[in-house]
């Protein structure tokens, strides 16, 4: 059936996206300007156009059904067209823009990435916002697959087709303990390592790097305690005679703010590539390659103490080719 455009009103699509990226009727409100009454009224006509549901709610707010995520990709893809037909030189304005960019960096991103980032959209006027998500989950992958997130962190090039991605940089795993223990102030051993019992992450859905790393060794460790997240492990390691082993850029921040000690891992790995992952149907969004831009600069200059004189790379700013180091992502 070909539908005439004459008879559609395209301001819906842009009510149909903004509740993919909100997940209730009442945030794309707040998102749109609009009341929760019209955004009610045009999901019902977006319901009539589709001849579907399209959204059904859930204890959360709304979830969308199989059509309107099969929709998701080419209505964000219509939109960025249209945005750049109606404005197809001008740059993305951060001061005069009211966003909020969805990050999957899990919790070491909010301690190291996001108070950089909270500093540079606070020169902006603080219309600029950010939410941010669990690392390698199955429910932010598929929010990503579904142009839901703005930027996925992970260590494996995605292998879906929609999905783009660049190298941000390569991590290292690296051993935490507390700084007055005896038996590592002198250069860890391997034999020091495995008589010693371990903190780790609880494993998920996915293969971490730190599990990665100790399923190409035929050793196994003494694992006293799994936690959750990174923030546990510090304090933990300060407070008892246990071993960490984490991302060198976790461990180089919590050596800031607590008495640890860094040492290298006693045994040989590879580093591991980690990348920026972000759905093609954002390619056009002009917003999206702004922030794009940032997180590869942060990368650049990590560990170096510096930033860019502006808080944003210029207007020549390339990807992140010959980048060294990562900002890291939760990846441990």
């Amino acid at each position: 059936m070909n539908t005439n455009l004459r008879s559609v009103d395209l301001n819906l699509l842009t009510v149909f996206d903004a509740i993919l990226q909100e997940g209730s009727l009442s945030a794309a409100g707040d998102a749109l300007g609009m009341t929760q009454p019209a955004v009610s009224n045009a999901v019902s006509r977006l319901r009539i156009t589709f001849a579907d549901e399209l959204f059904l709610r859930n204890r959360y707010g709304m979830s969308p059904t199989p059509r309107a995520q099969a929709l998701a990709e080419p209505v964000r893809e219509a939109l960025g067209i249209l945005q750049n037909v109606f404005d197809p030189a001008g740059d993305f304005d951060p001061t005069n823009t009211v966003r909020c960019f969805k990050l999957a960096i899990g919790d070491y991103g909010e301690l190291v990435l996001l108070p950089r980032l909270l500093k540079l959209f606070s020169r902006y006027g603080g219309n600029l916002s950010v939410e941010t998500l669990p690392a390698l989950s199955a429910d932010s992958l598929a929010k990503v697959r579904q142009g839901q997130v703005d930027f996925y962190f992970d260590y494996k090039p995605p292998k879906y087709e929609q999905l783009e991605h660049a190298l941000l940089g390569n991590e290292e795993a690296v051993v935490i303990a507390r700084k007055d223990h005896p038996m590592y102030k002198r250069k860890l051993s391997q034999q020091d390592y495995l008589d010693a019992h371990h903190i780790v992450l609880m494993r998920n859905h996915r293969q971490t790097l730190m599990e990665r790393i100790w399923d190409e060794q035929p050793v196994r460790r003494k694992i006293m305690a799994e936690v959750m997240q990174y923030a546990a492990m510090p304090e933990l390691v300060t407070q008892s005679d246990c071993l960490a082993t984490v991302p060198r850029g976790m461990a180089e921040y919590y050596a800031r703010l607590h008495p640890i000690s860094i040492h290298p891992l006693p045994f040989e790995f590879d580093s591991v590539p980690v990348y920026i992952i972000w759905h093609r149907a954002f390619e056009r969004d002009k917003g999206h390659a702004w922030l794009k831009q940032i997180l590869l600069g942060y990368a650049a200059i990590h560990g170096t103490g510096r930033e860019p004189a502006d808080g944003a790379p210029g207007p020549g700013a390339t990807s992140g080719q010959g980048i060294h180091r990562a900002v890291s992502p939760p990846i441990g």
